[in-house]
């Protein structure tokens, strides 16, 4: 094969290395880089062939899905079981090529990337990836996640291989901006109750701050210019009443706005659920009396419709698309963006 593996460098490490850019939230674990938020990841630049990236030890009950990006647009998905598995692309052409590797699946366990060994004549790291001026947080459930996307109307539970964050209507928003982003996002949560009506259970205004899924508060200094808040699907599982998920909404814009002064606040509804479309138009209104950096914005459910519909009554596809783009015009709308960013491939 044209340009293998006749050339392999020395591993490099990821964690602590100023050549590599992180995406999304993220913590280090005997280490090594620690990922445990959908689509969060990192970046790099070389030059040469291709390249290998081993993992840490990984153990759940099915197995993460990794994407791999070159050059914005050969992407390819990787299964990762144990982490024993190595990552490895090549056959290349030798020259600088960008490199995107995220976690486009939920769940608690960490996965952890330890090293990267660059292949071809002369490979080497170059300058990272600039970060976008636009920056975007997500703050949601599973649809924000990306869970059951890429599954079928038939298909009753979910499976992580019909997860991918990077086919969800957030991805596919904040690329379409140029944008930065993070999706702190946990499936079968809301703002009073879960999907099965537990109150104990973490909430949005709880994990909204931490740095990964289990805990711990945030403060690496990263700035949204716009949050988009779509909550509230899963508290119909109590159902929460009224009044009080009116007043968790509150609580939840305040605590945003507390963390983001300038950001423009967008609270997405409807995908899934119309329970408290009229709660949430109300009392966004209400609070943009006084903040009117805060927006509502409805999109109609897919319920009802197959060509929409995923694994386990969830957005595909196709209905991620149409979600995107009526959150796209939204954004634009409030921020004044216009088309996607230009950045630089390099520092």
């Amino acid at each position: 094969m044209k340009n293998s593996l006749f050339a392999v460098g020395e591993p490099i490490k990821l964690a602590g290395n100023e050549m590599i850019r992180i995406r999304g939230r993220h913590t280090e674990l005997d280490s090594m880089l620690a990922f445990d938020w959908t689509n969060s990841g990192f970046a790099f630049n070389f030059t040469g062939t291709g390249f290998i990236i081993s993992l840490g030890a990984y153990s759940a009950d099915a197995p993460a899905y990794v994407k791999i990006i070159i050059d914005g647009k050969d992407s390819r998905r990787v299964a990762v079981v144990n982490g024993s598995e190595k990552l490895i692309v090549e056959g290349l052409s030798n020259k600088r090529h960008r490199v995107e590797v995220l976690k486009v699946t939920e769940g608690e366990p960490k996965l952890c990337f330890d090293t990267v060994t660059l292949l071809g004549p002369g490979a080497s790291l170059r300058k990272p990836p600039l970060n976008s001026p636009r920056k975007i947080e997500f703050i949601g459930d599973s649809i924000t996640c990306g869970y059951g996307v890429l599954g079928l109307p038939t298909d009753p539970t979910y499976l992580t291989y019909q997860q991918d964050g990077t086919n969800g209507y957030a991805y596919m928003t904040a690329d379409r901006l140029g944008a930065d982003a993070r999706y702190i996002a946990i499936s079968g949560k809301g703002i009073v109750c879960n999907c099965n009506g537990d109150r104990e259970d973490v909430k949005a205004g709880e994990y909204c701050s931490y740095i990964s899924r289990t805990g711990g508060e945030c403060n690496d200094g990263w700035t949204a210019d716009v949050v988009v808040i779509n909550i509230g699907t899963n508290d119909c599982g109590g159902p929460a009443p009224d009044d009080e998920f009116a007043s968790a909404a509150k609580a939840l814009i305040a605590k945003v706005r507390a963390r983001y002064p300038e950001a423009q606040i967008v609270w997405m509804y409807g995908m899934m659920s119309q329970l408290y479309k009229d709660v949430l138009r109300k009392t966004v209104r209400e609070i943009a009396k006084t903040d009117p950096k805060v927006h509502f914005l409805f999109v109609d459910t897919v319920f009802g419709n197959e060509s929409e519909t995923g694994a386990n009554g969830h957005p595909n596809v196709r209905a991620s698309v149409r979600a995107s783009g009526l959150l796209y015009k939204k954004i634009r709308s409030v921020t004044g963006w216009r088309g996607a960013a230009v950045i630089p491939d390099e520092e």
